[in-house]
């Protein structure tokens, strides 16, 4: 009698068990499917967004109000990965100018380009008040990293 309870007892364990490990054993090709797949594409994948080189053109020492002056400013990137370079112009205080520019960078692996990634652009400055401004242009490749203009707004 207590072969029997134990005969059935290991069965019936054997079954709980195949039970859990039949369900399993179906996923695993599965799962083996989603990671080879997942191994193939974007292995090597990065993306960031960051400063990139720019250089401004010169202000005058002094401006009146009203009148406009056109700013040249080119942002560069070293090479064929980056893009959609972009340059920004923050005015704080109605008198405090923040110019920078950045860019995005994607690789997926692949060697880049040598070639420069320019974008132009000209930043029309209009003094409205009677007052010192002043422009910080951003460059992280500089020396100095931060050049500071000041132009000296006067009435007519």
């Amino acid at each position: 009698m207590i072969f029997v309870v134990v005969l059935q007892s290991k069965l019936l364990a054997t079954k709980t068990i195949s039970k859990m490990i039949k369900p399993k054993i179906l996923m695993l090709p599965l799962l083996m499917g989603f990671a080879f797949t997942s191994c193939f594409e974007g292995d090597n994948f990065i993306r960031y967004t960051d400063y990139v080189t720019m250089e401004a053109g010169l202000l005058p020492d002094s401006m009146v109000v009203n009148t406009s002056f056109n700013l040249p400013i080119r942002a560069t990137a070293p090479n064929g990965c980056w893009s959609g370079i972009r340059v920004y112009v923050n005015v704080k205080a109605d008198s405090a100018y923040y110019i920078s520019a950045a860019g995005t960078f994607e690789n997926h692996g692949e060697p880049c380009s040598q070639q420069l990634v320019v974008h132009d652009t000209v930043y029309v400055f209009t003094p409205k008040v009677n007052k010192t401004h002043l422009f910080y242009f951003y460059n992280p490749t500089g020396n100095p990293q931060i050049r500071i203009d000041t132009v000296y707004i006067k009435v007519q």
